[in-house]
């Protein structure tokens, strides 16, 4: 080998106290015990290291915070959820410079060993510089790309033209907003045959709102009325008739009567000025019928459109936009029985208070009895961590250099069935096994009829990708499972996880056998078997592990099988979604959604990046964010539906996202931050408050909101297994900010749960800066009213406006009036008209 200098530019105004390199390659693999030095406090910071030629995997901590080589462009995805910057290192080392010193005026900056003119600006996918070498979202739109009527375009972003009528010029209204002259004051302005004055527009007449005309021929009449079945026959105006009004623009008497579907006999009743009052049928009438007098009476027929579901669908049944998902991770979520049975050797803890490798004990009877918890949190899914007989002996981590410590499979995610038989696909033999550490079927079917009860659906975690080793079925078929040379090769280690080939063939572990699913006997077998578990126990979707590293031949027939099973699913679908772990690359996600053919959504890594960043370490304005996610809106294609998130059991736990203690919003989990007692439960009200905003924003907009299991009370943790600590359930134990949190998310389900514009509705932005973000999401028509969202991240008090009129704050159950509005630090109105 030989010396690498490694550098640390730091750019930001205020210096770092301390800059260490972590690596793979140290005396402790990752133990970031390699200080960095700048020593003439020129902002680069170095360290020399002897490293032999290769690719070497490393990451800089700067004063805690773990974060890439800010100018090193080369980055590897570590199978983890983490990402890490990648040093090639030749022998002899010999950069161009270390330092701007080392560079001319004709390129006078030191960027990553090479000298240049000028800053790059790299940006992530979906993302553009500006001119002053900033990432921020392309512009909405321009002359060449015009906005969607009625928004307009200003300074590059769609937007609307009013928000009320204070907007626009004298004499003009802002209607749907746009400015426009009124058209009417009152009906009679508009074609009373057919029209109504609306919001003073002229509008088409409701079907049900039936027109009678009578001419009556220049003949003096002093009053018409009309007496039918409809108002009891009488004449009298007092007792209900309807009385009609002679319009000269007609030039014939006029009323209208509101009538039901379904034939309706009437007569005109006339008056004259001069004679006796005489009962008539309309002679404009479409058909007559005898009156049982010797004359007629004339006959309206009313066969109007029946009242159905409107545009967002029928709003009284199940729909999976309105869905609020739960992930409850069965061994970390409630203990019944105060029981648990660890696994030999696998590192153990209290997974109370920490990072624990060992079983905790929760079990299906304990996620039974918090049903009541979760229907009132406003959860409509259930997302249960995977159920199956899992492997029986302790495991190393993925890459046991790096990782020392052992695991059990506590977490689902190494199945070990025996070799079962699916040649009878309903009858396979033996019946698959649940985990016995964590109950029995009849726990299991209990937990699923009990959240059905409770009007919540069920998703369980399908782990597709491999079975344990010493599992029956892997000792009876090992042809089915991928090997070169007779061994496996692994994703980690060798750096296989984004291989063309054996991306989808690598072995994340020695003992977790990968299948082989370019052999149709293997993929045949793990349909059946998925499909098996899907209606034994009736439940409404799964939860992919690791789609990206999977055969797609799998998931389309995967999804084959379920729609010719499965009938009529409630909702329209049995939700399939996907965990591909990539923040920054939109397009692959998108490879693995068709609700007809493979996944209905995936869990949005893109956007929760992105949320955490317009809302955490603010790296990105909210008006930015605003941009960015209408485009995100339609990204994955016709009938996708997302979830979106803000934390999960692969990262370390939004609340120290939400503090600032990370500020990487692409951290994953590493020993460095897994086994750790550095993340305690933060005290500073702040943080629970942010968090609260991005379940603000997550539970009024587009796709599946997820509470990953603890995030509703801000629970602490650093990664994996450290964000994995037990559910805590003693509310005298949590901080007063903690329960404030929890309150705003109980809150913000029930607000889903009532209005589903949220959910089904069209979000129109209307304002949004730096701090603060103002929006309508409506489009339901008159069935459910649109709701008005209105967020401030700053930490200090801001003003909003929100359309003119009164409102009440579904948040804070209180009434706020229209115009200027003060919106306190970290602070969001959900506002409903009154």
């Amino acid at each position: 080998g030989c010396l690498r200098t490694f550098v640390y530019r730091h750019a930001g105004e205020t210096p770092p106290g301390d800059v260490r390199l972590a690596a793979p390659f140290e005396r402790t693999p990752w133990a970031g015990a390699i200080g960095l030095g700048d020593a003439d406090g020129d902002g680069f910071w170095t360290v020399d290291v002897t490293l032999p030629p290769g690719e070497h995997a490393y990451k800089f901590i700067v004063d805690g915070q773990w974060s890439l080589d800010p100018d090193n462009p080369d980055v590897r995805d570590d199978g983890m959820g983490n990402s890490n910057s990648l040093a090639r290192q030749t022998c002899p080392f010999t950069p161009d410079c270390l330092r701007d010193a080392d560079c001319d005026a004709a390129a006078p900056l030191c960027r990553y060993y090479s000298c240049v003119d000028a800053e790059a600006c790299r940006c992530p996918e979906g993302e553009v510089c500006d001119e002053a070498g900033r990432c921020v979202a392309p512009p909405e739109c321009d002359d060449a790309r015009p906005c969607d009527a009625p928004l307009v375009c200003r300074d590059g972003a769609c937007g609307p033209e009013c928000i009320d009528d204070t907007d626009c010029g004298d004499g003009e209204l802002c209607r749907d907003l746009a400015c426009v002259e009124p058209e009417c004051m009152v009906d009679d302005d508009c074609d009373l045959a057919a029209e109504v004055c609306s919001a003073g527009l002229c509008a088409a007449r409701p079907c049900r709102q039936q027109v009678f005309l009578y001419d009556a021929g220049g003949e003096d009449l002093s009053s018409v009325v009309i007496a039918g079945e409809f108002n009891g026959w009488t004449p009298d105006v007092a007792a209900g008739a309807t009385p009609m009004r002679y319009v000269e623009a007609l030039g014939a008497w006029f009323a209208v009567v509101e009538l039901q579907n379904g034939p309706h006999a009437y007569k005109f009743v006339l008056t004259p000025t001069a004679g006796a009052v005489r009962w008539i049928a309309d002679p404009a009438a479409a058909r007559f019928e005898d009156d049982g007098f010797g004359g007629q009476n004339s006959v309206r027929d009313v066969d109007c459109p029946e009242e159905g579901p409107g545009v967002c669908g029928d709003l009284e049944a199940f729909d999976w936009h309105d869905a609020v998902m739960y992930f409850a991770l069965i061994d970390r979520f409630y203990d019944s029985d105060g029981r648990s049975d660890p696994v030999p050797n696998a590192s153990g803890g209290d997974a109370a208070r920490g990072p624990s490798g060992q079983y905790a004990g929760g079990d299906l009877p304990g996620a039974t009895a918090k049903l009541p918890y979760l229907d009132a949190l406003g959860v409509t899914a259930v997302w249960l961590s995977a159920p199956y007989e899992n492997r029986d002996a302790a495991g190393a981590a993925i890459d046991p250099a790096s990782d020392p410590h052992t695991y059990s499979g506590y977490h689902g995610y190494w199945p070990s069935p025996d070799n079962i038989d699916y040649r009878d696909p309903d009858a396979p033999s033996p019946i698959p096994r649940v985990e016995s550490r964590i109950g029995t079927s009849a726990d299991l079917h209990a937990f699923v009829e009990a959240a059905h009860g409770s009007g919540i659906k069920v998703l369980f975690d399908y782990v597709m990708n491999h079975v344990d080793r010493d599992s029956g079925l892997y000792q009876a078929h090992p042809d089915w499972f991928a090997t070169e040379n007779g061994r496996f090769r692994l994703c980690g280690p060798e750096n296989l996880w984004d291989d063309g080939v054996w991306g989808t063939l690598c072995a994340f572990t020695d003992y977790l056998p990968p299948f082989d699913f370019r052999n149709p006997a293997p993929r045949a077998w793990s349909v059946a078997d998925a499909l098996w578990w899907a209606l034994e126990y009736g439940i409404d979707g799964y939860r992919l592990d690791a789609i990206k590293h999977v055969e797609l031949s799998w998931l389309t027939e995967l999804r084959s099988a379920l729609n010719a099973r499965v009938q009529d699913p409630d909702g329209g679908r049995f939700y399939l979604v996907g965990e591909t772990f990539a923040y920054d690359d939109r397009d692959l996600l998108k490879r693995f959604v068709d609700p007809a053919t493979k996944l209905d959504g995936q869990f949005d890594f893109p956007y929760k990046a992105r949320l955490c960043e317009a809302l955490f370490n603010k790296r990105m304005r909210l008006n930015d964010f605003a941009g960015w996610l209408d485009g995100n809106d339609g990204f994955y294609g016709p009938g996708a539906l997302m979830t979106t998130w803000i934390g999960n059991h692969d990262i370390p736990r939004a609340i120290h996202f939400a503090s600032g203690q990370i500020g990487d919003c692409r951290q994953g989990s590493h020993p460095g931050n897994g086994w750790t007692n550095d993340f305690p439960q933060p005290a500073d009200a702040a943080a629970y408050e942010r968090l609260g905003l991005a379940f603000v924003v997550m539970m009024t907009n587009p796709g599946i909101p997820l509470i990953y299991y603890g995030d509703e009370v801000g629970l602490a943790g650093g990664g994996d297994p450290d964000n994995r600590r037990m559910m805590p359930w003693d509310d005298g134990a949590l901080l007063p900010p903690q329960r404030a949190l929890r309150a705003t998310v109980q809150a913000l389900g029930r607000i889903r749960r009532d209005h589903k514009v949220l959910g089904r509705g069209r979000r129109i932005t209307l304002s949004a800066d730096e701090d603060t973000w103002v929006y309508r999401m409506s489009g339901c028509g008159d069935a459910t009213p649109a709701v008005v969202v209105a967020i401030n991240r700053a930490d200090a008090e801001r003003t909003v406006r929100v359309p003119a009129g009164a409102w009440q704050d579904l948040l804070a159950d209180r009434p706020v009036a229209g115009g200027e509005v003060r919106l306190a630090a970290r602070s969001a109105l959900v506002l409903r008209p009154e």
